[in-house]
């Protein structure tokens, strides 16, 4: 983009007028390498890997931060195209992204990975809003990772909670817990309500506008899609969540001391009252 505009200055490359194929290169370049850290499909097996791989602490903070940081970039830097640029192509590879997470919630036994296609999951989501909207769709977007920043930290802080107290992700190990933790069992519950989510939470507005958008451009991708991330990618979520709440409890687990203390709480409390600040802040400005 230097070379071509002779400037690193982003209002004047604002006022630049790209060749139709500098602007599909430029645009298909950017959204190549920002996408291997959003991540779109198929280059995101590395997410997987890597959640599962670090520490929890840095899970929360490539999921809660760094990956929004690229689509932030995207966004931004793609907007200084004043070329039209035609996204069927690009928007189909996040389809595609959403869809392929979703399926694959179905058959995860660690629990930390399944929070990490849920991830990838929503991720697609949003950058197909910022893909196929115009400018409410974009602020609508950047609302939605907002508000998933704060349920991924969420999500990988209790499955922190559960890997410190029974030392294993595994959903055949970790089962029954609000027999055994029934404070870390609630809010378990909680995030499930939230990741569903539920009508007048911001994940339910996001969702929605995202689905009015998709229906005026294809009403059969929008309602497979919806059926897909909605029911099918919400059930194979539920589904391991709802097996390690009320399932029955695994005789290799401690039952004494194990429940959550009160700074897991306080924290815990924290993120979720920050999360309803932010969204009803947000119902009632919109």
């Amino acid at each position: 983009m230097i070379s071509l505009t002779g400037t690193s200055s982003f209002s004047s490359i604002r006022l630049f007028l790209f060749k139709s194929h500098e602007a599909y290169l430029i645009f298909f370049l950017f959204f190549i390498g920002f996408g291997f850290k959003i991540p779109i499909w198929p280059f995101h097996y590395w997410l997987t890997k890597t959640h599962v791989e670090a520490p929890s602490g840095f899970s929360i903070y490539l999921s809660g931060f760094l990956v929004k940081s690229a689509l932030f970039a995207f966004f931004k830097l793609t907007n200084l195209i004043s070329f039209e640029i035609e996204t069927v192509f690009f928007s189909t590879i996040a389809f595609i992204g959403s869809v392929d997470s979703s399926l694959k919630m179905w058959g995860q036994i660690d629990i930390k990975k399944l929070v990490a296609y849920c991830t990838i999951q929503e991720m697609n989501l949003i950058l197909l809003m910022l893909l196929l909207g115009d400018s409410s769709s974009a602020i609508c977007g950047i609302v939605f990772s907002a508000a998933h920043a704060f349920l991924s930290a969420f999500m990988f802080y209790l499955v922190d909670c559960i890997y410190r107290r029974f030392h294993s992700r595994s959903i055949y190990s970790v089962q029954g817990l609000l027999q055994v933790v029934p404070n870390l069992g609630i809010f378990i519950i909680i995030m499930c309500v939230l990741y569903a989510g539920l009508p007048g939470t911001i994940k339910f507005s996001c969702e929605f506008f995202i689905f009015s958008t998709l229906l005026e451009n294809s009403w059969l991708s929008c309602i497979f899609l919806m059926f897909i991330v909605n029911v099918l990618g919400l059930i194979g979520f539920s589904k391991v969540w709802f097996n390690i709440i009320f399932g029955l409890p695994n005789i290799t687990m401690n039952k004494r001391g194990l429940d959550l203390s009160w700074k897991e709480v306080y924290i815990l409390c924290y993120v979720i009252f920050f999360f309803m600040i932010f969204n009803y802040s947000y119902l009632l400005v919109f």
